[in-house]
C-alpha cells in the first residue's frame, strides 16, 4: 500500500481540503519512507487523530513515527525521515527519503510494513 491508499482511507472519515504524499512502494518495487500531509476542514475529525495516535504508538510497530496535529496541516511520517533531513541539512523530506532508500533499505521496508499496519487500523474502524 502507498500513501494514496492512506488518503483514500482518510476520505472515509471526512472531506480533505488539501493533501500531499510521497514514498511507499515505487514503480520498480523499491520501498521509500512514506510521508503524508493533509488538512481537514474545521471541525477536524477527532476520531482520526485518536486512531492514528494509537497506531503510531502501538507495541507492534517496527519504527518510530511522527504524527503531528499541532498545526493546520497534519503530518504522518517516520520520525527518522525528519531526523535525517535535519542531520544532513537537506531542504526537503523527499531528499531525506532518497537518502534512506540508498543507505538503509531495510529501514525503508520496515517503514512501509508499518504504514500498511496503520492503514489497516483506519480500515478496521471505518467499517470497511
Amino acid at each position: 500500500m502507498n500513501p494514496v491508499d492512506f488518503i483514500t482511507r482518510l476520505k472515509r472519515y471526512g472531506d480533505l481540503e488539501w493533501y500531499r504524499h510521497a514514498g511507499g512502494i515505487g514503480d520498480g518495487g523499491t520501498p521509500s519512507p512514506p510521508l503524508v500531509v493533509w488538512r481537514f476542514p474545521e471541525p477536524q475529525p477527532a476520531r482520526v487523530a485518536e486512531l492514528l495516535h494509537e497506531a503510531t504508538l502501538a507495541d507492534n510497530r517496527e519504527i518510530d513515527w511522527l504524527f503531528d496535529t499541532t498545526r493546520r496541516n497534519w503530518v504522518l511520517t517516520p520520525s527518522r525521515l525528519i531526523v535525517e533531513k535535519e542531520l544532513h541539512g537537506l531542504a526537503t523530506e523527499a531528499q531525506a527519503g532518497d537518502l534512506l532508500v540508498r543507505t538503509d533499505p531495510e529501514f525503508c521496508h520496515r517503514s512501509v510494513r508499518d504504514f500498511e499496519r496503520i492503514i489497516a487500523v483506519l480500515d478496521r474502524y471505518s467499517g470497511n
